[in-house]
């Protein structure tokens, strides 16, 4: 099979169905193997995929709640695991998870909803700046400061710094209450 990528360049990758205790192209859990190089199956590009999408030819495929895949299409879905990580890394660090750790549900829930309180302070400053500063009680924003380069920093910069700020000292205080 032929992988294309976003660059234009294309690989030739081999796939098989494998059996291994449990695992096969009839069994509910199939053990997938993909490579660029059947004979060497090197570290790097090999994988080694159980999935539960039925084999296209397997007697449950018609009772199974997921739809058949065949061997190009397990190996195209597994392909996009890299960018949905990226993607979720990137969210992470924007919702500002990546700074913390927490054991519970709960803990989880109470930071996101900091994080939205926050963004519900900033967003009128962020929206209309000259407004906000005519307002008592509203922060005043500043111009963006020059960097050695020259550059300034973008308004979303500037608003994600606010509201990282605002998170943090909603959470300061929100700690200082509880402690009280």
């Amino acid at each position: 099979m032929e992988r294309h990528f976003r660059d234009g360049h294309t690989e030739t990758w081999w796939a098989a169905d494998a059996r291994l205790g449990g695992y096969g192209p009839d069994s509910p859990c199939r053990l997938v193997v993909a490579t660029t190089d059947p004979a060497g199956l090197p570290e790097k590009a090999t994988w080694y995929l159980a999935t539960n999408l039925p084999h296209p030819d397997a007697p449950h495929a018609a009772t199974s709640p997921h739809p058949p895949a065949d061997l190009v299409e397990i190996v195209r879905l597994y392909g996009l695991r890299p960018w949905i990580e990226q993607s979720y890394k990137q969210i992470k660090d924007e919702l500002d998870w990546a700074d913390f750790q927490v054991r519970s549900d709960r803990a989880i829930r109470r930071h996101q909803i900091l994080v939205n309180c926050a963004f519900s302070f900033c967003w009128p400053t962020y929206v209309d700046p000259i407004a906000s500063a005519a307002c008592p009680g509203r922060p005043v924003t500043h111009r963006p400061t020059r960097t050695a380069s020259g550059q300034g920093r973008s308004n979303r910069s500037r608003f994600m710094t606010l509201t990282q700020a605002a998170a943090k000292s909603w959470t300061n205080f929100s700690l200082a209450s509880s402690l009280a």
